[in-house]
């Protein structure tokens, strides 16, 4: 009993699983899934020896180039050391000079007894003392410190406020004293005698000395030395100059810093060949007669299964038929005595009681479904023709009042007018107009209402660009505007105006008509709005505010009762209707043409 508790769930899946999943499931669990996690095993102890060697090496040729930089700078160390303890160049730099000759005797006598000239020529592109004092001319190896205060090396020295510095910069300005535009310099200020000068030393390493040298390192590995963005050093050539580490690439990176006097190298080596993608190539045999016999043969065995189990059941599936045609097909040729075999006869034998009973249920279903629709269209269109009355009713008493007051060529007019809303009345064949043609309807409903209520009615239309292409039910706005003319300006002794507005909304298209007639209640709007949220055919028979209800229960209808309604009234003040439309529920093409 527990054992079938616990297979049962594993049961469910798998019946809802399809028979080919089934084999495939099978073949993934016993096989493909063992097989992945041995093979992964291997490769990852493969994968670990071979990172582990390349890692190695790559630590070496870390440690070279940081050794290189460690001696060059400790080379430099010592001889700023034993210039800094000169006592001759200090006495020079220090003194006071009556002229330029006084100054060059000494400064030849310091020259030729000192080392400066033996050193200079170590690895090193030059060697110069900066010094504030006027007296001193500028030479080889000393100069005024003047001269160099705004350069950026000077600069950095002086904010970072220590006795020796590192400067490691590219000069986009102009070519620095020793002639390249990459520096690498390395800084002492010279204190061994407190005289009031400033003395700064300056070792210049030549940048292409120290490329050629750490180029003869030799590594199959690309190696980048920065200093913040700037590349001083790089085995793929002299082409970038700054870059970030993101900006290096793919592949695994190691990195080693080098601290020298306040400044900060990195060294990055990169390994950029694909490990995984080597591997594979060395064992590219293995790994093919492990495909075939593992992957290759278990396929073709399932596409044998499938040929003799899968493909009949397939069979019987189509034989169900599709959605659309809603009828069973026979199956002709039934193949084999096994269970499916067995169950193809038997399908056969309910082939024509099925298709039967389709024929007798479902089909005439979908032929009262028609007759509905037929129906809705036709009580649609007879909602559209009860407002016709409303307007021949009071276009035509508009003329007969005008007529007995005055002559025939305004009765002219009049009759032109009606004409416009006579044409859209009778155009039977559309159920929906342009916002343009509509708006054209009211324009002429409103020009006949001028000539019956004179100076008593004004009137304003505005349409926003845009909204002049989509359809509406045709004599929509028309029914609100005859509402207002009718129940507002009619009923006020008073000139009265009506404004009609059709804008954009964020979702939807608005629809205002607003009157300044008496307007209604508190409780006449809310009983007036009930009506309209709740308007059916047979409740617009016999009520009040047919005409508006009309007008409602028509946008009801083809927007899938998505359109909705407000209605802001006071009394002896006016009235105004707005109705939004969503965007999605109309339509700005010739469709409804």
């Amino acid at each position: 009993m527990k054992k079938h508790l616990k297979i049962k769930p594993i049961e469910k899946i798998l019946n809802n699983m399809k028979l080919k999943n089934k084999f495939l499931v099978l073949y993934f669990i016993c096989l493909i899934i063992p097989l992945v996690v041995t093979d992964g095993i291997i490769m990852k102890s493969v994968y670990e020896k071979e990172l582990n060697s390349i890692k190695y090496d790559m630590e070496y040729v870390a440690g070279v180039y940081k050794n290189y930089f460690d001696n060059m700078l400790s080379s430099d160390v010592v001889l700023a050391n034993s210039i800094n303890m000169n006592s001759k160049v200090n006495t020079l730099l220090d003194s006071r000079y009556k002229n330029p000759y006084e100054y060059y005797s000494n400064y030849y006598e310091v020259i030729t007894d000192s080392f400066l000239e033996t050193t200079a020529a170590q690895n090193r592109d030059s060697i110069v003392v900066y010094v504030n004092n006027e007296d001193v001319l500028d030479s080889m190896f000393f100069k005024k410190l003047s001269g160099i205060k705004e350069k950026k090396w000077y600069k950095d020295f002086k904010e970072i406020g220590k006795s020796e510095y590192v400067s490691v910069y590219y000069d986009d300005d102009n070519k620095n004293v020793f002639g390249s535009s990459r520096v690498f310099y390395y800084i002492k200020e010279l204190n061994h005698t407190k005289r009031g000068n400033e003395k700064i030393l300056v070792i210049g390493h030549d940048s292409s000395s120290i490329k050629s040298d750490l180029k003869a390192f030799g590594t199959k590995y690309p190696v980048y030395i920065l200093n913040d963005d700037y590349v001083m050093f790089s085995t793929e050539g002299d082409n970038q100059i700054y870059m970030n580490e993101e900006d290096i690439g793919p592949g695994y990176k190691l990195e080693k810093e080098i601290y020298m006097a306040g400044t900060t190298l990195k060294i990055i080596v990169v390994n950029d060949s694909n490990i995984v993608k080597n591997i594979i190539k060395d064992n590219i045999g293995i790994l093919m007669v492990l495909l075939i016999i593992t992957v290759l043969l278990p396929i073709i065995v399932l596409d044998i299964i499938e040929e003799t189990i899968i493909k009949r059941i397939k069979t019987l599936e189509k034989a169900f038929g599709s959605e659309e045609t809603n009828t069973f097909n026979s199956i002709k040729n039934i193949d084999g005595s096994d269970e499916i075999a067995t169950l193809m006869t038997k399908y056969n034998k309910m082939v024509d009681i099925t298709n039967e009973l389709i024929t007798t249920v479902y089909k005439d279903k979908i032929k009262e479904q028609e007759s509905d629709i037929a129906r809705q269209k036709a009580e649609l269109l007879a909602l559209q023709r009860q407002i016709n009355p409303h307007f021949m009713f009071n276009a035509l008493e508009s003329i007969r009042m005008h007529s007995l007051l005055k002559g025939e060529e305004e009765t002219a007019i009049m009759v032109d007018k009606l004409a416009i809303m006579e044409r859209q009345n009778v155009e039977w064949g559309k159920d929906f107009v342009t916002i343009q043609k509509e708006i054209e309807s009211i324009e002429a409903y409103l020009a006949l209402q001028s000539y019956r209520f004179g100076d008593r009615l004004s009137y304003k239309i505005d349409v926003d660009e845009g909204c002049e292409t989509y359809y509406i039910p045709k004599l929509t706005i028309v029914t609100f505007v005859e509402n207002a003319c009718v129940h507002g300006i009619e009923s006020k002794s008073s000139p009265g105006w009506i404004f009609v507005r059709v804008f954009k909304g964020d979702n939807e298209l608005n629809i205002e008509v607003e009157d300044t007639g008496e307007g209604m209640t508190e409780e006449e709007v809310k009983s007036l709005l009930d009506s309209i949220n709740t308007v059916s055919i047979e409740e617009i028979k016999g009520k009040k505010h047919v005409g508006i209800l009309n007008a409602c229960l028509r946008l009801k209808m083809v927007t899938d009762n998505k359109v909705s309604f407000s209605l802001e009234s006071e009394e002896g003040v006016g009235l105004s209707m707005i109705i939004k439309i969503p965007f999605d529920k109309l339509n700005n093409t010739e469709e409804y043409e």
